[in-house]
């Protein structure tokens, strides 16, 4: 246990250390030097957990996604999806404005496209049932499709100096959310007529 808390804190500090420095520096600017620098470890133990920056935003990512995971506590209607979402997010905006300001959103994000699907698809929720294959990959097909423009729209949003407060965010994915969802339940009940 006591390992595990100290790999966790080195690779916390690897995480902030970027996170500072792409405050002033550019993505491709960034070395494993200033890394070690910044988070006050070495460069071996930099090379331990990472072999590449982008190697230490993908495991931030991954512990953002396990985290998110593990905040659906019971199922959840279409109309929560949005508001818990950015009550998620909304501590971490300082570092998604350092992304989309970097240009490293949006590619971070598809990268990990097909284990958000996933995640999202295992979210117990009361509104999808599967009665085939072809149903499942309609799903697969509309969250993919939906979460691509929901993180151009999270883009566009956290690239402004002001950002909305998290209620109007909120409300206006809410509602494209139910628009989408009454779509999606239309066209899956035109197919069984």
């Amino acid at each position: 246990m006591v390992r595990e808390t100290m790999i966790n804190q080195s690779k916390q500090a690897f995480i902030h250390a970027l996170f500072r420095l792409l405050e002033t520096e550019d993505w491709t600017d960034v070395t494993v030097s200033q890394l070690a620098l910044e988070s006050g470890y070495s460069r071996r133990t930099y090379y331990r957990y990472f072999d590449s920056p982008r190697a230490i935003l993908n495991t931030m990512f991954d512990q953002q996604l396990t985290a998110y995971r593990a905040s659906f506590q019971t199922p959840i209607r279409p109309d929560q999806i949005p508001n818990h979402f950015i009550a998620f997010i909304w501590p971490q905006r300082q570092k998604i404005q350092i992304l989309v300001r970097r240009d490293l959103f949006v590619p971070l994000l598809t990268q990990h496209l097909s284990a958000v699907v996933d995640m999202v698809l295992d979210i117990s929720v009361p509104w999808r049932q599967y009665t085939s294959s072809e149903a499942e990959m309609a799903y697969r097909y509309a969250i993919t499709y939906s979460l691509g423009g929901f993180w151009i729209l999270l883009d566009s949003v956290f690239r402004n100096e002001v950002l909305p407060t998290p209620q109007q965010i909120g409300g206006a994915l809410t509602a494209a959310l139910t628009e989408i969802q009454a779509q999606t339940t239309a066209t899956h009940m035109q197919r069984q007529e």
